[in-house]
């Protein structure tokens, strides 16, 4: 893992240009010097020091007006340690991935900066401590930390002004789609039923999803699917069984096929990485 997750200084390395892209890797970073414009979707916001900008992956992102004295101290993380995250997090719903899109920027105080700064030294400590077993489990739980607090904040900004953060029709689309899939994934899983229940045709629906999301809807299900199952593996009390009946595939061979189809190893291969069983 130390060759592929670091605390990055060199704005070279962002992963966001002068043109719009779907996100192979979100980041997280404070801008410690100059300014610049990062627009998500349809959300520009002027970056200045002290900001915590936090873009997650597959979002379709620009910078612009890139000051000469730009920096930042950030963090990448791409799609599937991203969902890795998530799976450690319980129930967040998908209105939190659309808030996100329209609220990446947060301003900081001086004692908050120190506080983001410092964590990024703890993950750098880890990243580089040779003598470190479970590197890689020890900074999903850094970052399920550093995410969960944006959850918690979420929750409390937006009990009263739900889908606040909705900009345009197909996002409301997107939206929909998302929270039907957290409700129906474990007993419909092919797109006409969720475009049924939209009133719109399957190929508009799969049209707005892949313009909305930078995914397709049978990748976005997938992805779903995928972290409930990853989920209830970090739970050593549930047999694989218990995990197959509760993510409503037909049998332990099925769902065993699937989740090795998407991930390269096995759902008991995947437990031993996390260290739950020896």
């Amino acid at each position: 893992m130390s060759d592929n997750f670091h605390i990055y200084t060199d704005i070279s390395a962002l992963p966001i240009h002068k043109h719009e892209t779907y996100l192979e890797e979100g980041f997280s970073g404070i801008c410690t010097n100059g300014t610049a414009i990062i627009k998500v979707c349809s959300v520009s916001r002027q970056i200045s020091p002290n900001d915590l900008i936090t873009i997650l992956p597959m979002q379709l992102v620009l910078i612009q007006e890139v000051s000469d004295d730009f920096c930042m101290t950030f963090f990448k993380i791409d799609k599937v340690m991203f969902l890795d995250v998530m799976s450690g997090l319980g129930k967040i719903t998908p209105d939190f991935f659309f808030y996100m899109r329209k609220y990446f920027q947060v301003r900081l105080n001086h004692t908050e900066v120190s506080r983001f700064l410092n964590f990024c030294r703890v993950i750098d400590y880890r990243v580089n401590n040779k003598d470190s077993i479970f590197e890689r489990e020890t900074i999903l739980h850094l970052l399920r930390i550093y995410y969960w607090d944006f959850y918690v904040h979420f929750q409390e900004v937006t009990s009263n002004k739900r889908k606040s953060y909705l900009n345009s029709n197909k996002e409301s689309i997107a939206f929909k789609f998302s929270m039907l899939v957290f409700e129906y994934y474990k007993t419909h899983r092919e797109i006409a039923f969720y475009a049924d229940k939209l009133c719109i045709s399957p190929l508009y629906l799969t049209k707005v999803v892949q313009e909305v999301n930078g995914q397709s809807a049978r990748e976005a299900i997938t992805d779903h699917i995928i972290v409930e199952i990853k989920k209830l593996l970090r739970d050593a009390s549930l047999d694989i069984k218990d995990i197959v009946r509760q993510t409503g595939f037909s049998n332990q061979s099925s769902m065993s096929r699937f989740f090795r189809q998407h991930t390269g190893m096995s759902p008991s291969e995947y437990r031993r990485t996390i260290h739950l069983i020896q």
